[in-house]
């Protein structure tokens, strides 16, 4: 029985956390079987949120062919985005604008029980906004979004556990240098700031302004600018309070059973 706790206790403790990469994408699936309405699916998920400026991907996991409309299926299409025939395995994209700002709903032509919304908020004057960044360490919930103004836009945002630091990879074609301005919360990554990498370089060029809550930093960054890494004093956790519940527990199975069970099983 102990080494049955000690095996249960090695698996929870080796339990993979869940990862994530920055992606400017918000995915709305088709799930299998959603074309039966006996089934009870609809898009998944059903309710999402969203900035003016990213992309909307709806992808068919479906045997069956989809048709989603904006609009819904009493007002019917209002004209925004149709997909068209969706076969199996295709994806569709929509860019989220201006006008798109409120709640953008959409369903299926086909299917009408199938129904979904997006909340579209407007990002800042001029700013662009990263989605879920931290969900690549700890136990995954504890996200963030950060607002940055850059001719080049940040197509990643991961999160360096042992050296404490953010990591963001630049693209974007232009031929002048120019400032990257980021929005940091300080749950994110705590200041002092101890560092500030260019292209693997680091540099005292940066200007760092404390708010309540939050650090403004801007880097000048050039044309051929791709790897901004910050280092702080402190960033999200490497292991949030759900995982660190888990451990907690695992290790006081571990100690509770070496001290209760007899020797002859120990053995």
């Amino acid at each position: 029985m102990y080494k049955i706790a000690i095996a249960i206790a090695a698996v929870v403790l080796l339990i993979p956390f869940a990862s994530h990469s920055f992606a400017s994408n918000i995915e709305i699936d088709i799930h299998a079987g959603s074309a039966d309405q006996n089934q009870h699916l609809t898009f998944y998920p059903p309710l999402s949120s969203a900035y003016v400026g990213d992309v909307l991907e709806f992808g068919n996991g479906d045997t069956v062919t989809h048709d989603i409309v904006s609009g819904t299926p009493d007002g019917g299409d209002d004209g925004k985005f149709d997909s068209g025939t969706l076969n199996p395995g295709q994806y569709f994209s929509y860019n989220i604008t201006e006008y798109d700002v409120g709640t953008l709903n959409f369903y299926d032509k086909s299917y009408p029980w199938m129904t979904g919304s997006v909340i579209v908020q407007e990002a800042p004057t001029g700013y662009k906004v990263i989605h879920n960044v931290g969900a690549d360490v700890g136990d995954g919930k504890t996200t963030f979004d950060v607002q940055y103004q850059s001719i080049k836009n940040i197509i990643s945002a991961d999160v360096g556990v042992k050296d404490k630091s953010l990591n963001l990879v630049l693209v974007g074609q232009t031929n002048q240098s120019s400032t990257l301005v980021l929005n940091l919360p300080t749950d994110l990554i705590a200041t002092p700031l101890l560092g500030v990498q260019v292209d693997g370089v680091f540099t005292t060029n940066f200007t760092e302004t404390d708010l309540k809550g939050m650090t403004v930093l801007t880097i000048p960054i050039t044309p051929v600018t791709e790897q901004i890494s910050i280092v702080g004093t402190q960033v999200v956790p490497e292991f949030g309070p759900i995982a660190a519940l888990i451990l907690a527990i695992s290790i006081f199975t571990i100690v509770l059973f070496t001290k209760f069970m007899p020797n002859h099983i120990l053995g």
